[in-house]
């Protein structure tokens, strides 16, 4: 190969690179502009604002499906720090601020209505006839139609959805950015449910690439880092030392992890960058 063939083939390389660069540019923006605006605490459904932002559910916001759906218990799926430990939370120093974090993540998961939203009486129906999870799609109809029924779920905004949602999104053969969106409007009371995804570290799909042997991460992983990273910057005076204690260690730690999947990676130091704006 004589010079300019190379310097012709170098040329090429670095033009495609840069288009892509843009392209994914162009998309994280376009993903950015479709995302819903936080209401006003004044303004948010099914409660009513205080002075000092935090948010106070309305009388009607809970109705007598609040069981709908079985919770997992979060904090057997967690990484917890020393501190910390299942069962235990009402027993630590309220003074230190990790234990305080630790704290406000289990007040979030027990008042998923203390932010808004409302318990829609379509959301039982939705959920049972999502449940249990699909993992096997049999044709292209049956695609079409659970990624109906997800769609029309999310657009509910109802907190008592957020686990069957996640396990779509997270887990399933379904991936929707309705339900992203979704995740992401819910906002706080969708932290809890997604932070054990931020320990998974199974191993990911395959990739020849030398530089990733162990292949680590998953596509749990990859959506929690990008939906978290867009709630702990929309709602930060609400989630307070959850960003700074848990969300931001987490993250910083997969960002450090030379091993985890390069599109993973980028997600990660995305949500980090976000969370530290």
């Amino acid at each position: 190969m004589n010079a300019k063939t190379l310097i012709s083939a170098i040329c090429i390389l670095l033009a495609l690179c840069l288009a892509i660069y843009f392209y994914a540019e162009w998309q994280k923006a376009q993903f950015d502009a479709a995302l819903p605006v936080p209401p006003a605490a004044d303004e948010q459904p099914g409660g009513h604002g205080k002075p000092d932002g935090d948010w106070k559910p309305a009388d009607d916001a809970h109705d007598d499906t609040g069981d709908l759906i079985p919770s997992v218990d979060w904090q057997q799926h967690i990484e917890l720090p020393a501190l910390v430990k299942p069962g235990n939370l009402d027993e630590l120093d309220a003074a230190d601020p990790i234990a305080k974090a630790w704290a406000k993540l289990d007040y979030i998961m027990e008042n998923p209505f203390a932010w808004g939203g409302t318990a829609d009486p379509r959301t039982a129906g939705l959920v049972q006839q999502l449940t249990p999870i699909v993992d096997y799609l049999e044709s292209e109809a049956h695609a079409e139609e659970i990624g109906a029924l997800l769609d029309e779920l999310a657009d509910l905004r109802d907190p008592r959805s957020i686990e069957t949602l996640i396990a779509y999104q997270c887990g399933g053969n379904i991936m929707s950015g309705n339900v992203e969106r979704a995740l992401i409007a819910m906002g706080p009371p969708v932290v809890p449910y997604l932070i054990p995804y931020l320990d998974d570290m199974g191993e990911g799909e395959e990739d020849p690439s030398p530089q990733f042997p162990d292949n680590l991460g998953s596509r749990g992983m990859s959506v929690a880092s990008k939906v978290l990273g867009h709630i702990g910057a929309q709602h930060r005076a609400e989630l307070d030392s959850i960003v700074e204690y848990i969300l931001l260690p987490k993250l910083e730690a997969l960002q450090a992890n030379d091993k985890i999947m390069y599109p993973i990676a980028m997600g990660i130091k995305g949500a980090v960058a976000r969370l530290k704006r």
